[in-house]
C-alpha cells in the first residue's frame, strides 16, 4: 500500500514540474564529451517530446548516442538569513533518464508537435505546415525513469 502511495506521489509531483515547467535542459554524452541544450518540450503519460532541424550538433550527437539526460524545474525563488549558511532556493524539478528515440512515422510526429503546442497554448487546435513537419526531427523519451527533487519546504 506504501509503494502506492509513494508511486502517485511521485506521479503527482512529476506531473506538476512538467505542467509548470517552461523549458527542458537536455543533457547528452559522446566520447567522454557532455554537451546541454534548452529545449522546448511537451508530454503525455508515456513520453516526453522535443523537436529539432534536422542537423546541428545536438542532431549528431544524440545519432551517435541515443542516452540522455533531462532537467525540468520551476520556482527558483532564493530565500535570504543573516547566516550564509541558511540561505536556499524554492524549487522543484524532475530528472529523467533514457533514450532519445526519433519519431518517423507523420502521425506519431503530429501527435508529439499538438503535445508540445498544448504545453505552451493550452489547446491542441493547432494547424501544420506538412513543409515544416517532414523537415523536422521530433524525439521522444519515456518518462519511466523519472525522479522528483525539491526544497522540502515548497511540495
Amino acid at each position: 500500500m506504501e509503494d502506492k502511495q509513494d508511486e502517485m506521489k511521485l506521479k503527482s509531483q512529476v506531473l506538476t514540474v512538467l505542467k509548470n515547467g517552461k523549458f527542458c535542459h537536455l543533457s547528452m554524452a559522446v566520447n567522454n564529451e557532455p554537451y546541454c541544450v534548452t529545449v522546448n518540450f511537451g508530454y503525455d503519460d508515456d513520453f516526453l517530446y522535443f523537436h529539432s532541424s534536422r542537423k546541428g550538433r545536438k542532431v549528431d550527437m544524440i545519432t551517435a548516442n541515443p542516452n540522455v539526460c533531462f532537467e525540468i524545474n520551476y520556482g527558483g525563488e532564493i530565500y535570504s538569513n543573516k547566516q550564509a549558511c541558511n540561505w536556499g532556493t524554492k524549487f522543484r524539478s524532475v530528472i529523467g533518464f533514457g533514450k532519445a528515440e526519433l519519431l518517423a512515422d507523420h502521425n506519431d510526429k503530429i501527435c508529439a508537435l499538438k503535445e508540445i503546442m498544448h504545453k505552451y497554448s493550452g489547446t491542441y487546435d493547432h494547424e501544420f505546415n506538412e513543409h515544416m513537419i517532414a523537415h523536422t526531427n521530433i524525439y521522444r523519451i519515456s518518462l519511466k525513469n523519472v525522479s522528483a527533487k525539491q526544497n522540502k519546504m515548497y511540495w
